[in-house]
Order: structure tokens, then C-alpha cells, then sequence
């Protein structure tokens, strides 16, 4: 995968980013690099990229912008790598629309590793939309991806790759449920999940929770989770989810 990597660098840092460049051409991408964002436009009209690493801390238009400009009107890969590293940061990052969200000091193997993982699931969903159309073609049922939940950032992806935002109690309860996918997970064990266990006061508040996740995930995605409400005892996620780092 890394052989064809095409990769936009960038970062303020001369320094810091000659090394990137060196480590990623070093392992076969084909990497470029600017000192901030102000010739991206130029860069982007001239060649296509499958991924863009890019500091939030830049002279003129910060990463932040550049990382919502570019989600805006394509779906490339970009991994923020910078030294603010707060939670508030990097949940906007992500909430912006970045795929990974990597702080400084960085492990130049763990963003080769980062880069190699996202890449390969570009080329896995273009494979797999490939296969769709021909089985469509073929008056075939096209297979649907999976929900995909990111335990660090609490963050859910829908099959289309809408990104939904979870409040603790969510991802908590969420989590227990694709933990147990197409089983019927009682009450109890949701509330013990949320860290209410044992409380009856909690009943009606595990109701308002799935509510308000089934809500925001259709109202971000478009999409309805399929989280089932099994009467006297619980609720059961009815659909193909996988949980991600």
C-alpha cells in the first residue's frame, strides 16, 4: 500500500517536516511538502493526493480550516498531527472531519502505520463499492458496510461514513450493545454498562439515552441505528458494527 501513497505534508517546522518527508519516502510513499497552507490549492490542481498530514499551528490559515476546507469537497485521508493535544482539541479535530488525530512528539512508525491502515481502507471500500455496482448489475442485494465505533475518540461512523459524536452515556451504551450484536442485552447490564447499575431511578434515564442516540445518529447520518427495544427485558443491536481503536 505504501509503494503508491501519494501524501501532502504540512508543517511550519522545517525541520520536523524534512524528517517526515525522508521517513515516508523512505518507505516507499510519494510524499510532498509545504511550510503552510497557502499553496495547497496550487498542489491539489496539479496532482491528486490519498492523504494529507497537516499541523493545526500554521502561519496564516490554521489546520483546523484547512482540515474543514478539504473534508468539504473530497474524501481524502487526513491525519492532524500537532503539539495541541488537549481532549477539547482533538474532538474538534475529529468532529471536523480528520481521520486520525496524532500529537507531537510522534513515533514516525506509528504515522507510517496510521497512514498504511486509512489508505488500505480507501482501497478496501473502492474495492467493495466495485463489487456492489457488479452485483447490483447482476440483480444481486449489494452487501452494506458496517457501523463503525472508535472507542478512544467515542466517535460512530455510519455505513456511509457520517461521523456521529457520542456523549459518554452513549458510547458506553453503544459499546455494550455491538459487544453483543443480534443478542438481547437486559437492562441491568446497560445501566451497569452507563455506571448507573442497581438504580431503578436510572430506568427511565436509559430510555431518554437510546432515544437520543438513535435521534443524533439519524439526524447526522441519515441513517437509522439499528438499536431494537425488546419488551420486559432490553434492547439488542440489530446490524453489522465493528468496534475500532
Amino acid at each position: 500500500m505504501s509503494a503508491s501513497a501519494r501524501v501532502m505534508v504540512i508543517e511550519d517546522d522545517d525541520d520536523l517536516r524534512d524528517t517526515v518527508l525522508r521517513y515516508l519516502r523512505g518507505v516507499g510513499m510519494l510524499a510532498r511538502g509545504l511550510d503552510s497552507a497557502e499553496g495547497l490549492d496550487a498542489e491539489l490542481e496539479r496532482q491528486d493526493f490519498d492523504a494529507v498530514v497537516c499541523d493545526v499551528n500554521l502561519p496564516g490559515e490554521d489546520g483546523f480550516s484547512v482540515l474543514a476546507r478539504l473534508r468539504s469537497r473530497s474524501a481524502m485521508r487526513i491525519v492532524m498531527l500537532t503539539a495541541r493535544g488537549t481532549v477539547t482539541d482533538r474532538l474538534h479535530g475529529l468532529g471536523q472531519g480528520a481521520d486520525y488525530y496524532l500529537v507531537k512528539p510522534v513515533n514516525l512508525r506509528e504515522l507510517e502505520m496510521v497512514l498504511n491502515n486509512l489508505l488500505q481502507r480507501s482501497h478496501e471500500t473502492q474495492g467493495q463499492g466495485t463489487r456492489e455496482s457488479a452485483a447490483t448489475e447482476a440483480g444481486e442485494p449489494a452487501a452494506q458496510a458496517p457501523w463503525r465505533y472508535h472507542l478512544t475518540t467515542w466517535l460512530l461512523l455510519s455505513p456511509t461514513g457520517q461521523r456521529v459524536q457520542l456523549s459518554n452515556a452513549e458510547a458506553r451504551l453503544l459499546q455494550c450493545l455491538i459487544e453483543q450484536p443480534r443478542e438481547v442485552v437486559d437492562r441491568a447490564a446497560l445501566l451497569a454498562a452507563m455506571g448507573r447499575p442497581g438504580l431503578e431511578a436510572y430506568e427511565r434515564n436509559l430510555e431518554v439515552t437510546v432515544s437520543r442516540l438513535r435521534r443524533k445518529a439519524e439526524q447526522a447520518s441519515g441513517e437509522k441505528l439499528p438499536i431494537v427495544a425488546v419488551r420486559g427485558e432490553g434492547y439488542s443491536f440489530q446490524g453489522d458494527a465493528r468496534i475500532e481503536p
